[in-house]
């Protein structure tokens, strides 16, 4: 059967997965307990990478042909256990990329940044395999022994965190660049922030172990600014890593975000976990692998970005009881999470953590019991009402972007070992997943700051009498609603949160049209749309 399985696997590959990617038309976003890239929705079934040389994949070096052949035969082992993504760290500490002056101030990126990226990507794309693409670490902050480093300046880190125009030299000098050569490759799951900024932090709970510490505030500010521009310029989505996912509910809601930097499409459409249970004294309460992804309370999915690579007890990692790592990937998949990736492949302390040849038995596991939610190859697509085209219209921002600010996301690792993590947020259970809704932008330019809603349990939501009737404040008999999704839940009746539109997303005010058409009508506060009929 082992030997059987990696031929069964590659054959799959490669009925959808040619040489070149093709340009993506589809919007992501995630939905219930899935992510939705290029139209599919999946269950993330991986492992972290997390780089082949620490803050060194990307930058003036060019990949050498070795480090092309490492990343694609990890690539194909991973796609032979079974598995379909992973995590890859760029700027990590900023020693090679971006370049930061000694203001603080981001003049440009590495002379083969965007080739290194892409081959990668590419690389990935081959086999199947989605990336989340975490952009910064706490190592921002952390010394340890890159004195030697000629391009590591922690001064000059410190300053391009904390002055607060120095964020928008790095979107204009460094993003912008990175996001318009490949921002919306098809192999990209998402554009990861940061990974356990709470290290390099103090306030808002964080209490971080690294050299130099910043206000966690700036964190939010420049979350908010990069995500927003990731919402703006590409079709895929924004996440974050954090540290103590127990701790940190509300820190990273949509209003925290926005209040910090007043960029209203700097939203996260999912959070990530990361845990590690040596650090968890609760595990009960604190460890996501107790809990059902409903039990945090978030209004979108959750993704657990990082955890032990092996099984948990006697014989591998010494924490958290005895755990087989197939029932830890099962656990996530019957409990309302979207995915989880293990930490890691490049991690030191094999013994520990454990690493790719640990956990290719749970990814083998998964993919035989799931395969037609993790192979992108074999999952149904997307209802066409709810796959998001690059053509479909969306509201403005400026009047539609207001998420439910309720939503927050932490995770929880070592300062020892370096945990990455996409964010995420929880889901209702696997046998409930919610429903969201979508619209997107008027313009090229301006789209949908909410363009991905999910909602974490049924009861914040009226349900519907059926999948065509949804009652909208108070219903009668001359309107019926059409939902633009499939699995559709009726908006919250709030008089004072219902907006509407016309078909091209113009706004018509809160009172409902009595002119005979259909329009769009959207809850403000949850971000739900729907069409309605007016006869």
């Amino acid at each position: 059967m082992k030997k059987i399985f990696p031929v069964l696997c590659l054959l799959a590959a490669g009925s959808v997965f040619a040489q070149s990617p093709p340009a993506q038309t589809t919007q992501d976003y995630a939905e219930g307990n899935r992510l939705i890239i290029n139209g599919k929705p999946l269950f993330i079934s991986g492992i972290n990478v997390a780089w082949k040389n620490f803050a060194g994949d990307v930058g003036d070096q060019a990949l050498s042909a070795s480090d092309r052949n490492w990343f694609g035969a990890q690539f194909s082992e991973i796609k032979n256990a079974g598995g379909n993504a992973v995590r890859w760290w760029l700027h990590t500490d900023a020693q090679n990329c971006p370049k930061i002056n000694s203001n603080g101030q981001v003049t440009g990126i590495g002379s083969n940044t965007i080739n290194n990226i892409r081959t990668v990507l590419d690389s990935a794309y081959k086999y199947g395999i989605v990336v989340s693409l975490t952009l910064f670490s706490f190592d921002l902050l952390q010394q340890e022994s890159k004195s030697s480093y000629s391009s590591y300046n922690i001064d000059n880190n410190y300053k391009f965190l904390t002055v607060a125009a120095n964020i928008d030299t790095y979107i204009e000098n460094a993003l912008k660049p990175i996001l318009a050569a490949v921002g919306n490759h098809p192999a990209i799951m998402c554009w990861e922030v940061f990974n356990e900024p709470e290290g390099m932090s103090t306030g808002n709970g964080a209490n971080g172990w690294s050299t130099q510490r910043i206000p966690h505030d700036n964190v939010l500010r420049i979350t908010n600014k990069i995500a927003g521009v990731v919402h703006r310029e590409t079709k895929k989505m924004a996440s974050t890593g954090i540290h103590n996912f127990h701790q940190y509910r509300g820190v990273y809601s949509d209003a925290s975000l926005r209040t910090a930097g007043g960029d209203q499409d700097g939203y996260l459409d999912f959070y990530m976990a990361h845990t590690y249970p040596e650090y968890e004294s609760n595990l009960s309460t604190q460890n996501p692998f107790s809990q059902p992804a409903s039990y945090w309370g978030f209004d979108r999915p959750v993704l657990i970005g990082e955890f032990p690579a092996q099984s948990w007890g006697s014989g591998g990692y010494p924490y958290g009881g005895n755990r087989n790592i197939n029932d830890l990937y099962e656990y996530a998949y019957n409990n309302g999470y979207c995915g989880l990736m293990s930490w890691s492949i490049t991690e030191g302390d094999v013994s520990k953590f454990g690493n790719l040849s640990t956990t290719k038995p749970a990814l083998t596991y998964m993919y035989n019991k799931y395969k037609n939610d993790i192979d992108i190859s074999l999952a149904t697509p997307a209802s066409s009402s709810s796959a998001r085209s690059s053509s479909s219209i969306a509201l403005s921002s400026s009047s539609s972007s207001n998420r439910s600010s309720s939503s927050s996301l932490a995770a929880s690792s070592s300062s020892s070992s370096r945990s990455s993590s996409s964010s995420l947020a929880a889901s209702s259970s696997s046998s409930s997943r919610a429903s969201s809704s979508s619209v997107a932008a008027i313009s090229s330019s301006s789209r949908f700051s909410s363009s991905s809603i999910s909602s974490s349990s049924s009861s914040s939501l009226a349900t519907p009498s059926s999948s065509s009737s949804l009652v909208i404040g108070s219903s009668s008999s001359s309107e019926e609603a059409t939902p633009i999704l499939s699995n559709p839940q009726s908006l919250v009746p709030s008089p004072n949160e219902i907006r509407y539109y016309n078909l091209k997303g113009e706004p018509l005010g809160t009172q409902k049209p009595t002119m005979p058409g259909v329009y769009l009508v959207k809850n403000t506060k949850t971000g739900q749309v729907q069409k309605v009929a007016v006869k």
